[in-house]
């Protein structure tokens, strides 16, 4: 006999934030930590949305999710402006949170089908933000010319992502260790079991060499403004913050607040530097004119193809693939695109060469 409230159709009473804290746990053995920050935020975000619908989560359980209300979820992030990306992401994230619920018994089986993710563009699929080798070059000269920023942690940090192309797993996996200052090496090392994995693992090892000026900007760092600290392993991070070894997020504040142009001209917001809030690291990714890492290292890549590095040897400094270069990472404007292979067809002329004998060496 059945024990009231525990029939076979009864589904358990379990709150929303119960279930993601549930589902969190129960996979995050599985996911990396970045993977489970990602997940929490997403759903942090699905359950703002239930809080501000007719849905009252401190009443309601998971059970009481109708599809109309899950269906209306791409409405909301599209009527705060998420991009498109964002919007499908997130879609994404809360159906396969809603998936596990069903695969749990928390709810009927098939609720997740009411989450259809947007259908993206190939171009909308692959972002195209990108800090143009140009403006690279910018900010670094003046940062270098600069009595107050050269040196300093933003400056140091913007040069290794600019000549490498490093990703922020990269910057914040470095120890002062790694740091070959004589020789100018610098070691990109994973270690998982220490607290900091490489995105590809073991196979994006690789130790880069920098150019002089950039090597100087590094040993400048270290000797006038690290933060001598040590993280929770006891190793000594290249690029530390108060806490220690900075997490991806800090470094991504760290670069917004590094790319802002009032730090060397006139604010293109009409906005005064000393007044205004998106100074503060907490809200310098608000800038319209800043930039994150990733369109640092997507600059970075341009340029060290633009120059007539072989894209193999940019795939392995930059620890990537061509393949993935070339549909991702690879943004040159129409003039850097012609002069990367005009010497190849410069002096053709069909009258002339018809086989690729007729074409000499300094031509082909």
């Amino acid at each position: 006999m059945n024990q009231p409230g525990r029939g076979p159709d009864r589904k358990p009473d379990l709150q929303v934030s119960d279930a993601v804290d549930r589902f969190i746990n129960r996979k995050k053995v599985n996911w990396k930590g970045e993977t489970a920050r990602t997940y929490r935020k997403s759903l942090d975000t699905f359950e703002t949305y239930l809080k501000q619908s007719s849905f009252d989560t401190s009443e309601e359980s998971v059970a009481d999710l109708q599809r109309w209300i899950l269906g209306d979820y791409q409405d909301w992030l599209v009527a705060d402006d998420y991009a498109r990306a964002t919007v499908q992401s997130k879609q994404k994230q809360a159906r396969r949170w809603v998936k596990w619920l069903e695969s749990q018994g928390f709810v009927e089986m098939g609720l997740h089908l009411a989450i259809e993710p947007l259908e993206l563009s190939d171009q909308e699929q692959t972002s195209s933000k990108i800090l143009e080798p140009a403006q690279i070059n910018g900010y670094l000269a003046y940062y270098r010319n600069s009595p107050k920023w050269r040196g300093t942690r933003q400056h140091a940090i913007l040069e290794v992502i600019a000549h490498v192309g490093a990703r922020r797993s990269g910057i914040r996996a470095l120890d002062v260790e790694d740091w070959d200052s004589e020789n100018r090496k610098l070691a990109f090392l994973n270690r998982s079991e220490r607290g900091t994995r490489l995105k590809g693992g073991d196979s994006h090892q690789r130790i880069v060499v920098l150019s002089e000026v950039p090597a100087q900007v590094v040993d400048e760092y270290l000797e006038k403004y690290r933060m001598v600290k040590n993280d929770q392993h006891g190793r000594e991070p290249l690029f530390s913050s108060r806490q220690g070894r900075p997490t991806k997020s800090t470094i991504t504040n760290w670069m917004y607040a590094a790319t802002q142009p009032c730090i060397m001209q006139k604010c293109p917001h009409s906005k005064e530097r000393h007044s205004c809030k998106w100074t503060k690291q907490t809200k310098a990714s608000q800038c319209p004119s800043s930039s994150s890492p990733h369109p640092i290292r997507r600059g970075s890549i341009t340029w060290q193809l633009n120059i007539g590095r072989k894209i193999e040897d940019v795939a392995a400094r930059a620890a990537t693939t061509p393949g993935v270069i070339r549909r991702y990472y690879d943004r040159p404007n129409l003039d850097a695109e012609l002069r990367r292979r005009i010497t190849k067809f410069d002096n053709i002329d069909i009258c002339k060469h018809g086989d690729p004998t007729d074409v000499d060496e300094d031509i082909d």
